[in-house]
């Protein structure tokens, strides 16, 4: 299987896995924001199609430290989703006008997308060694 073939698969599996996490978190049915939701899921599997031939290759030639490499992609991408989504409540609204978000709020914010992205580049990671193991 060729990297390219690899990448489309993991990136396909991880926007359907997390459209489905993210529509079984809103509210039923989605309000019309959703839709940048999904545009951000997109992106977000759009990077993961950029990145697995990458891993591919770091696995392949035996980068040293690579799951360190990966968590970085992870915490980098969590980060940016997380400022990217803080840049977009003042255009699209936060859903709760009356409730303003603290410095400790933001922090929490970024901490747990940082966290989520470094998951999700580990989880992908390893979904590419496997699939290159078969």
């Amino acid at each position: 299987m060729t990297h390219q073939c690899m990448a489309a698969i993991i990136a396909v599996l991880f926007f359907f896995v997390w459209l489905a996490i993210l529509y079984a978190g809103a509210d039923h049915p989605p309000p019309p924001g959703f839709i940048v939701v999904l545009l951000l899921d997109l992106v977000a599997a759009l990077l993961v199609f950029w990145r697995v031939p990458y891993y591919l290759d770091w696995m392949q030639t035996g980068l040293t430290h690579r799951l360190l490499w990966v968590m970085r992609d992870g915490l980098v991408a969590g980060i940016a989703f997380a400022l990217l989504a803080m840049l977009l409540v003042p255009v699209l609204g936060s859903g709760e006008p009356t409730v303003i978000p603290t410095i400790k709020d933001m922090a929490i914010w970024f901490a747990v997308l940082a966290a989520v992205g470094i998951a999700n580049a580990l989880a992908i990671y390893f979904a590419t060694v496997m699939m290159a193991k078969v």
